[in-house]
């Protein structure tokens, strides 16, 4: 549970939400976490030994043994434009969209080349947020 802070502007009485870098609305995650699950997939990693790494919860469904469900949502949304802003990913796989939106992420980050991918697209999540 993340507090976060609401003030209203006096003059155009529009509300101001202040949190923690990182944060996506609507998401029960960070902007860092789902970077690194898509990095991962991305590179050929199975959704379930993702889910076993980011998700804190110890309690999970029966379809869970086979896939990580919230994982596939991510990957559609970035799929649509709705999810770090990257677009142009058409019809391509699921692997391929992942890869492609931590690669983004990592540029977003100032990536060079040889570094760590996981590390820049998990920096560059917090910048797209």
């Amino acid at each position: 549970m993340i507090r976060v802070r609401r003030y209203r502007c006096r003059a155009c009485r529009a509300i101001l939400v202040v949190g923690p870098l990182g944060l996506i609305r609507g998401r029960w995650y960070g902007a860092g976490a789902i970077a690194l699950a898509l990095e991962a997939y991305g590179r050929g990693e199975t959704s379930i030994s993702i889910r076993r790494r980011v998700s804190p919860s110890a309690t999970v469904g029966g379809s869970a043994c086979e896939r990580w469900v919230t994982l596939v949502r991510w990957i559609d949304t970035a799929r649509s434009g709705r999810l770090f802003a990257v677009s142009g990913l058409g019809e391509l796989p699921r692997r391929r969209v992942a890869e492609h939106v931590a690669f983004a992420l990592a540029g977003r980050a100032g990536r060079a080349l040889g570094e760590d991918l996981a590390e820049a697209a998990f920096a560059g999540a917090a910048i797209a947020a």
